[in-house]
């Protein structure tokens, strides 16, 4: 009778664990595999969204240098004296003078935006071609005003009044542009 009674208590214990509330190692691997795979879903959609928002703020940097250098561009020209202001086409050049408050007199000044590098004193802006950038030259200091710029393109709107200067982007096909009325009183230079 003991006997009978240890077997049964063997059995109660034994069908007690199988019936128990705890984890069983299956169990256990399967959401184990279920956490990873959803922190790999979560890491992989975390470095596209990443790329994707640096491609976008790459991008937005490049767009903003092109306004930029609109936004240079319109300043120096109202800066200068528009009533002197002329235009040369076959070099993509604008010459003009500037008021120069240290001296108290005027200054004559060049824009060029042909892309070639030049050493010319008094370029009040030019677009450089080989380093992609907008600058300045007034005392042989060549300071960068923009960045990224792939070419500045100029069409005459109407005949030597009124020209449209594009500025195109390096990185894109972003481009933006200003219209600039030159003087009625339009010369032709020589070479200068």
């Amino acid at each position: 009778m003991t006997r009978g009674i240890i077997m049964l208590l063997m059995i109660m214990s034994r069908s007690k664990r199988l019936n128990s509330k705890g984890l069983t190692l299956i169990e256990v691997i399967l959401s184990f595999a279920m956490m990873t795979l959803l922190v790999a879903t979560m890491v992989t959609g975390s470095t596209f969204i990443t790329k994707h928002n640096k491609a976008q703020m790459r991008q937005l940097r490049y767009e903003q240098n092109i306004r930029y250098a609109v936004i240079a561009i319109d300043k120096r020209f109202q800066q200068s004296n528009r009533q002197e202001l002329y235009y040369q086409s076959d070099q993509q050049l604008f010459t003009s003078n500037v008021y120069d408050n240290v001296k108290d007199e005027w200054r004559f000044v060049y824009f060029q935006f042909d892309g070639a590098f030049t050493d010319r004193k008094n370029t009040w802006l030019y677009f450089h071609k080989d380093s992609n950038s907008l600058r300045v030259n007034l005392n042989g200091e060549h300071n960068v005003l923009a960045s990224g710029i792939d070419r500045i393109e100029i069409e005459e709107i109407e005949n030597n009044r009124l020209v449209c200067l594009r500025v195109f982007c390096s990185a894109s096909d972003y481009s933006a542009s200003i219209d600039i009325r030159i003087s009625p009183l339009w010369r032709k230079y020589d070479k200068i």
